[in-house]
């Protein structure tokens, strides 16, 4: 009997490790952000922002990419 890994394609072995390695940056720079406004560093949140919006965008193209083509979630 084959374990459900091995009936898993490249992609989906691949795609949903990296996107849950994604997701928990962007919570992590989330909180990082919050942090950091309250300390006043108003410069540091600004390029803080950049930074997660640019990982929110490669987020959201993998997602489409990886729904799209009819994975498991």
């Amino acid at each position: 009997m084959e374990s459900n890994m091995t009936n898993k394609s490249p992609d989906e072995k691949i795609m949903k490790p990296y996107l849950r390695k994604l997701l928990r940056e962007h919570r992590a720079l989330n909180r990082l952000i919050d942090t950091t406004k309250a300390i006043g560093a108003s410069e540091d949140v600004k390029a803080m922002k950049r930074l997660r919006l640019r990982l929110k965008d490669k987020i959201t193209a993998l997602q489409r990419h990886y729904y799209r083509r009819g994975l498991p979630g």
